[in-house]
């Protein structure tokens, strides 16, 4: 099993998704648009903090703003709600019988905007390039577990389907994928169908792997399956796009949509001066500062999400063996004032990884409190030298924890840690956690509610986290429970935590509540943290 976990590496599925706070520009000013028959006022503009990266579906990276503008124009096979249960949007129906082979039904009704159906071809077209050696996406390697697909997930570009087996294709609308070990329902809808954004084999059937990896054809593209189509980008500061007027499931009523790159501090200007219409609460990050005056204003709704985000402190164990000194970690920060003095409130403390958003959330797992003297004193047992300088890493792109790591560092030194905090990008924080070049690092992390295991496995085995032969032992038996028992999920995903607990090789410094933000005028549209874009062809504004 411990090899299976070392191959199911995470497509990195909400992977850092407010983690990836890069520092951006806002694009310029968009002229009015002038009011026409559609709606009182046919654009909206979408404020976020992160940069898109790319808008080619087979280099996506998987952080939300690029995950969502790309399925904007390239829908994903299926996409987790705002109810956490799954919108199917290439795919009609996915089922199993054995948690090794998946059968996929596509929409009946699914078309490209040219009139030509999307087929079984265009999916198995797609995964083949997205897996293909020379587009070389590193986020394909979970796809390692299917049979056929090279231990880094990937194919050699000349693969032809024939020598896949863990491909079939049934016929123009259906097709199978075969793992070599079981997973979850639920962890392959999210996992791999959620970011399977289809091309069309029509359009790129003759373009070598090169050709598919360095076109510009997806930032202006003439064939999409979704409601928009890009037709201007800057990446780093916006993606302006159209109407697909023939979308297969209705014209979207807003001709207009832009997504436009702020700093966190220029979305209330933004929204004071009628820039930006719509803030989703895990594609930009709202200062705390800000976010009174934002819930104050008249046209406007702002919305507080469920704990979703984790601010994690992950610990070197080679560099800290002795478990009393982690645990003096965990009893010496004062996890309550980080929520009461950097969220508002707006957040909540657990031991381990899953929150109360989840439904495997152990509502009688007690968090450690803050105990300062019980602290002091494990440390003293310890022999620690509490003049040992302890290398204390933190994003430089986080704004709220930038602040919050102060008080962090002040509650370490209280009880003899000699915390030093070096601020850096998310890009170099991420290299020290790679190579595990690290005393203590602190990062955000956002795990999809329903489905923690593969980014929790991806954690222990990649970033170098301490995991006891019990730990991995608790990591296995969660992709061991049947789908549907929904009580053993919850009792594995507690037995984990509770073990994370009491070995800490990582501490929840907090799990914050993201604010997302609404024009009034703006309907139907609700700014969730899941299902954001599920229904934007109906979005409209009202006069």
């Amino acid at each position: 099993m411990k090899q299976i976990l070392g191959k199911m590496k995470t497509l990195f599925a909400s992977v850092m998704v407010l983690a990836l706070l890069l520092a951006a520009f806002s694009m310029p000013v968009l002229a009015a648009e002038k009011e026409d028959e559609k709606s009182a006022k046919d654009i909206v503009n979408i404020g976020v903090t992160n940069t898109i990266n790319t808008l080619n579906p087979l280099l996506y990276d998987a952080t939300i703003v690029n995950t969502h503008a790309i399925s904007l124009q390239f829908l994903p096979m299926v996409e987790l709600g705002a109810d956490m249960n799954f919108v199917y949007h290439i795919a009609s129906e996915i089922t199993t019988e054995d948690n090794l082979t998946f059968t996929i039904k596509i929409d009946e009704d699914a078309v490209w905007s040219d009139g030509t159906p999307i087929t079984s071809d265009d999916v198995i077209f797609t995964i083949m390039k997205v897996a293909s050696q020379g587009v070389g996406n590193v986020n394909v390697y979970a796809y390692s577990v299917f049979e056929g697909f090279d231990e880094g997930g990937q194919l050699a570009d000349d693969a032809k389907l024939e020598d896949i087996p863990g491909i079939k294709r049934l016929d123009d609308k259906s097709l199978t994928l075969t793992s070599n070990v079981p997973i979850a329902l639920n962890t392959f809808l999210n996992n791999y169908m959620g970011y399977l954004f289809v091309i069309p084999k029509h359009v790129f059937a003759d373009y070598s792997a090169e050709e598919l990896k360095t076109t510009d054809w997806f930032t202006h593209p003439e064939v999409v399956s979704g409601p928009y189509r890009v037709v201007e980008a800057s990446l780093d500061h916006f993606a302006s796009y159209v109407a697909n007027e023939g979308y297969w499931k209705g014209e979207p009523k807003i001709n207009k949509l832009n997504i436009r790159v702020l700093q966190g501090s220029g979305l209330l200007a933004g929204l004071q001066s009628g820039e930006i219409d719509v803030i989703q609460p895990t594609m930009a990050t709202i200062p705390v500062v800000d976010q009174e005056a934002i819930a104050n204003l008249e046209a406007f709704s702002a919305y507080y999400d469920r704990p979703l985000t984790n601010n994690l402190l992950f610990i070197n164990v080679e560099k800290f063996p002795d478990v009393k000194v982690r645990k003096a970690m965990l009893m010496g920060i004062d996890r309550v004032l980080l929520v009461d003095g950097f969220l508002n409130g707006y957040g909540e403390i657990t031991d381990g990884f899953v929150s109360s958003y989840s439904p495997y959330f152990d509502e009688e797992l007690e968090p450690v409190a803050y105990q300062p003297q019980e602290a002091e004193e494990l440390l003293k047992e310890a022999g620690w030298d509490s003049s040992k300088e302890i290398k204390f890493y933190t994003n430089s792109g986080d704004a709220i924890f930038k602040n919050a790591a102060n008080v962090v560092v002040q509650n370490l030194k209280k009880i003899g840690l000699n915390a030093q905090v070096q601020t850096m990008d998310i890009n170099s924080l991420l290299e020290k956690a790679n190579t595990h070049d690290y005393d203590i690092f602190a990062v955000q992390y956002t795990f999809v509610p329903l489905d923690l295991i593969l980014d929790i496995e991806f954690l222990f085995s990649s970033w170098g986290i301490h995991a006891s032969d019990e730990i991995l032992e608790a990591v296995a038996a969660i992709m061991e429970v049947e789908d549907g028992d929904e009580e053993g999920l919850k009792e594995a995903y507690s037995k984990l935590d509770r073990l994370v607990q009491e070995e800490v090789p990582v501490i929840s410094l907090y799990i914050q509540s993201p604010m997302g933000v609404v024009n009034n005028k703006l309907e139907h549209c609700a700014p969730t943290a899941y299902g954001f874009f599920s229904n934007v062809w109906e979005w409209t504004f009202t006069e």
